[in-house]
């Protein structure tokens, strides 16, 4: 089995960086590298674009340093979009095909896989260790993602055990270097489950977008396939969606890459429009919030962390150390809570924590709960600053 490579892999240092950073901001982007082909990152579609349709032409550009390519913000960006020329009082639309080579959409899932796989380069992903039990929840979509022949052999087998990456390694006969390659990668894009432990990072869920709406002040506009969008207002501190209690849970359980999220535009834009012989631009109106009452975003943050955790304790906290709560949930939120069959254990484990002092596993045998409710409900008091 060949050696690992030194260090751990930290995408801050890649291209891959770069795009998350713009997953997160919801900001289009043009991408250049020297030697290889132009690319666009369209977040808000889940898209990237390329004239090469081979990713491998992409390598060099995953392999640089963030310093070494010239990335320009393109919010309004559309592919092979014609452009506009002013003669006079009018605006005329025209494309010089012959210079412009014909740009192809792909998923940009594809594009996190590879620039995770290739610049890995056989180290682990920072902040991941190799004792830790995981396994796929589900397989990537080998469609479109870049793989080699073991990498079939990886995804058959974590889909099917839990293990430590070392174990992995040696049950697969598949080298270390190669496995940090496959689990980097299918980190990225939220296929790793971690064996239920000390293992749980809000970072991975809505808990990130709503941190992320509250340090710029900017409205998030989140999406999830068969549920109605949920909007964070963080300036009104609540949120806009026109989804039930369980379509706001599967916004909460959703792992942050499942999900299409991006700053809301409430400006208002232009477009250009053809009225008789005429080329000429109009206004539009700016994108509106859903019809419906809001709610406080207080209580969206703690059922954030109370459905991801999913028994999960968070990193820096332990099962034997006796905790005790300052104050009660938020009290609109448990009024909500009383109709909710699956949280009306909120209220006797309050009544118990604000009243005892106890570890997690205490509170479980003295209420007859469950010791994943107990660490659920745990997480979220810390979240909310509770604890």
């Amino acid at each position: 089995m060949s050696l690992v490579t030194a260090g751990s892999f930290n995408p801050a240092f890649h291209f891959l960086g770069l795009i998350q950073k713009a997953i997160a901001d919801g900001v289009s982007r043009h991408c250049v590298h020297v030697g290889g082909p132009d690319i666009y990152i369209v977040p808000k579609e889940q898209l990237y674009y390329c004239a090469d349709p081979s990713i491998d032409a992409l390598q060099g550009l995953c392999l640089a340093a963030p310093f070494d390519v010239r990335v320009e913000l393109v919010p309004d960006w559309q592919p092979n979009k014609p452009k506009d020329l002013k003669a006079g009082r009018m605006l005329i639309s025209y494309k010089k095909m012959a210079e412009q080579p014909t740009l192809i959409a792909k998923p940009l899932a594809a594009l996190l896989w590879y620039a995770a796989y290739v610049a890995s380069n056989g180290r682990l992903l920072q902040g991941q260790s190799a004792q830790t039990s995981v396994r796929l929840r589900s397989s990537p979509n080998f469609s479109y993602c870049f793989h080699n022949g073991h990498d079939i052999v990886l995804a058959a087998f974590m889909l099917e055990h839990s293990a430590e990456l070392t174990a992995v390694a040696e049950k697969t006969g598949v080298p270390l270097p190669q496995v940090y390659d496959f689990f980097n990668a299918s980190v990225v894009l939220g296929l790793v489950e971690a064996e239920p432990s000390l293992n749980f990072d809000p970072a991975n869920y809505l808990l990130s977008v709503i941190d992320m709406a509250k340090a710029d002040g900017q409205v998030r506009r989140c999406a999830l396939a068969g549920v109605a969008p949920l909007y964070i207002v963080p300036s009104e501190g609540c949120f806009y969606s026109e989804a039930d209690v369980a379509g706001i849970a599967k916004y909460c359980t959703a792992p942050f890459s499942d999900m299409e999220v991006g700053p809301l535009d409430e400006t208002e834009q232009e477009e250009v429009v053809q009225v008789g012989r005429m080329v000429v631009r109009r206004k539009t109106s700016a994108a509106a919030l859903p019809k419906v009452p809001p709610r406080p975003l207080s209580g969206l943050l703690f059922r954030a962390a109370l459905y991801a955790s999913q028994g999960r304790l968070m990193t820096g906290y332990a099962l034997d150390t006796p905790v005790r709560l300052k104050d009660w949930p938020d009290k609109a939120m448990l009024k909500e809570s009383a109709a909710i069959k699956e949280e009306r254990y909120f209220f006797p484990i309050s009544a118990y924590m604000t009243s005892n002092t106890a570890t997690l596993a205490d509170i479980a045998a003295a209420l007859h709960l469950s010791l994943p409710e107990v660490i659920n409900f745990h997480n979220a008091c810390v979240i909310a600053g509770l604890l």
